[in-house]
């Protein structure tokens, strides 16, 4: 229920606490304050937080967290050189990963200033195919930067398409984000066909802003906002 003061008072779906936040916070993902538990604020009248909607399943895919048993297939992915042709980064040894793994175990969609990652895996041969880095930013937590890395075996097949239009429902409906953007190299053409395909509005060019593996690179990035994802759903109910 909402207070007065313009409080949305309600219980943990975790701990059960009773917790209040402010009106604005309608919807987006919070930290509880006596549990740390990531929740969503209601934003329906409703008397009890909801959880993270994660997993999330596609005709092919489940978006889920890191699992330990992932470690393998995430060697696979991250020590490929070609994987960080237009990004930063570097490949990683299993010591690395199993550090990783271990870290990221404690990272939830909250906490601040961390790349909340995402698994992708490939449901038929329960197989870990890549992963999703979002990282939620301010005013408001209400805002994210999102990127993807796909093992080079499972490229050129859709799925790349398929877990980020899931990534897409997540942000802008499941938790209601205001706003998700996405930054590529320019020279990366597969990288901004696919956002274009997505969706996302091509919003400018820097030129010669980020120094990659000894070279000056453009950096080009794109946006969506959720009014503008909400529109198009309304326009193609059947899509």
């Amino acid at each position: 229920m909402i207070t007065e003061e313009s409080f949305i008072d309600f219980k943990c779906p975790y701990c059960g606490t009773q917790v209040s936040f402010p009106q604005e916070n309608a919807g987006l993902a919070q930290a509880c304050p006596d549990c740390f538990e990531s929740l969503i604020v209601p934003d329906d009248g409703s008397q009890l937080g909801k959880a993270i909607p994660l997993p999330v399943n596609t005709a092919r895919l489940t978006i889920r967290r890191f699992a330990p048993g992932d470690w393998k297939d995430l060697m696979e992915l991250m020590s490929d050189e070609e994987l960080f042709r237009y990004t930063d980064g570097r490949p990683l040894d299993e010591d690395e990963i199993l550090r990783w793994l271990e870290s990221d175990n404690h990272v939830k969609i909250t906490t601040p200033n961390q790349t909340f990652c995402l698994a992708i895996e490939e449901r038929e041969k329960t197989k870990l195919i890549g992963y999703i880095g979002l990282t939620i930013t301010e005013p408001h937590r209400s805002q994210a930067r999102l990127s993807i890395y796909l093992n080079r075996t499972f490229q050129r097949q859709g799925f790349a398409v398929e877990a980020l239009q899931a990534l897409m429902g997540f942000c802008l409906e499941g938790i209601k984000l205001h706003r998700v953007s996405a930054s590529c190299d320019s020279r990366n053409v597969a990288a901004c066909r696919l956002f274009e395909r997505l969706g996302l509005r091509r919003e400018g060019e820097f030129v010669k802003d980020r120094l990659l593996h000894g070279e000056w690179v453009n950096t080009v990035w794109y946006a969506v906002l959720g009014e503008e994802r909400n529109a198009r759903n309304v326009e193609s109910p059947g899509a």
